[in-house]
């Protein structure tokens, strides 16, 4: 627009300016016969030119207007196309776990003796691909891909998860209660850790008494859940109830037990917000093969994170209880396990944390391990993160008693920007 006003009075001086130099030459040569312009003519002339530049700015206005609307229009239709397009694009992650140890004693894979020795070594333990992506609007997929490795140097691939969720049936218009439904294998509703996969842990390691109960990695299965909520006496209150179906069979509590004996699960969580950022969760979760292979579970959590942003504090209490009961040759009839852990933040990255846990032989209740530890971890970025911790186990069981372990793990991440663990603060 300057530029335009800027060339129009150029010319008009440009004008002005010639034509007394126009006037000089006719006086001179006494040839040019035609009377020197009048004031009034020039000052004619020159709103006529203003008047044609005028119009020819409309005109290049307005195309200039239509051009940049139809480029609004393409980039808004190729915005909205690349969205949806990326909405239904699995999000990758690649997650990975290395964990060296020192043992002042010979440790064996699963404390059996005549399995493969797992002291002082080094061990890529998981490596992990995670695919998640909408489905279509009533439903979300997952599949996690795994390598994992107990002993160094051997190692399996397997599909630990693989499962979708329903979050609203296509015939209504909203899910009652909340309901989601989960189909596929994956990690059952049965209590707090369980859930949460091996990189994730605010722990080097699962504790001895979920994977007495539950299995090594905890329990994964394949099977249909459905997870909904129950009306809550407040709005600072929640009470979320999962019910299962899985396959039978693959758990410590009933080992010979066959697929198509079926297991049912129910969990039961109330969560309730104390203000000021502060809030507690406890919960019951049941799970039963058949008749004669139960096992009941209890946990609690107490988290505290400063209301304030930008207060890097955080501290975490809980524990989680285990009741077998059991009636089976070669098992006890009600062994019994349980875990307590603590862990405070001292800073953005700087975790310091603690744990206990007691669990009962399933084949002699008489037989039992506690273990007492503490760790510290220390975050990078939330890409990596470095953890050292101790450990100090007496037990019933020889192969046990006395042990003291030095543990170092290391998680690192790479991909989509994973969701953080509960138990972060940052």
């Amino acid at each position: 627009m300057h530029s335009h006003a800027a060339s129009g009075l150029a010319f008009t001086l440009a004008i002005l300016a010639t034509a007394p130099s126009a006037h000089g030459q006719a006086s001179d040569s006494e040839t040019d016969s035609t009377a020197p312009p009048t004031v009034q003519e020039l000052l004619q002339r020159i709103e006529r030119l203003e008047r044609a530049r005028d119009a020819d700015r409309e005109d290049f206005e307005f195309e200039l207007e239509g051009l940049e609307d139809d480029l609004s229009r393409l980039e808004s239709k190729a915005g909205v196309q690349t969205q949806r397009s990326n909405v239904f694009n699995p999000g990758i992650t690649v997650f990975g776990n290395f964990l060296a140890r020192a043992d002042d004693q010979s440790v064996h894979l699963d404390d059996d003796p005549t399995a493969p020795r797992i002291d002082d070594q080094f061990n890529l333990r998981e490596f992990e691909v995670d695919y998640r992506a909408s489905i279509d609007p009533w439903t979300d997929g997952v599949l996690i891909a795994t390598y994992e490795s107990e002993t160094p140097g051997e190692a399996n691939a397997t599909i630990e998860e693989g499962y979708v969720i329903v979050k609203k049936l296509p015939v209504l218009d909203s899910a009652p209660a909340g309901l989601k439904l989960k189909m596929g294998r994956f990690r059952p509703n049965f209590g707090r850790f369980n859930q949460i996969h091996t990189h994730d842990l605010p722990q080097p390691t699962y504790p001895r008494a979920l994977g007495t109960f539950l299995g090594p990695e905890g329990y994964i299965r394949d099977g249909v859940e459905g997870k909904f909520f129950l009306p809550s006496p407040s709005e600072s209150q929640t009470i979320e109830a999962t019910v299962g179906l899985f396959d039978g069979g693959e758990l410590p509590i009933a080992p010979g037990e066959s697929a198509s004996n079926l297991s049912v699960l129910g969990h039961v969580k109330w969560f309730k917000d104390l203000g000021k950022g502060r809030d507690v969760e406890l919960g019951v979760s049941g799970l039963q093969n058949d008749s004669d292979h139960r096992v009941v579970g209890l946990d609690g959590t107490y988290k505290w994170k400063p209301f304030e942003g930008g207060e890097w504090k955080s501290f975490l209490v809980g524990g989680e209880f285990f009741q077998a009961d059991l009636s089976e040759a070669g098992l006890d009839s009600s062994p019994m396990g349980y875990y307590l852990w603590s862990q405070y933040q001292f800073d953005k990255n700087l975790y310091f944390g603690v744990r206990y846990y007691h669990a009962e032989d399933l084949t002699d209740a008489s037989m039992s391990t506690d273990t007492y530890g503490a760790y510290l971890t220390f975050y990078t970025t939330e890409f990596f993160r470095l953890r050292f911790g101790m450990e100090h186990s007496t037990s019933d069981i020889d192969e046990i008693d006395g042990r003291n372990t030095a543990l170092l793990e290391t998680n690192f991440i790479f991909g989509s920007h994973p969701v953080e663990p509960y138990w972060v603060n940052r």
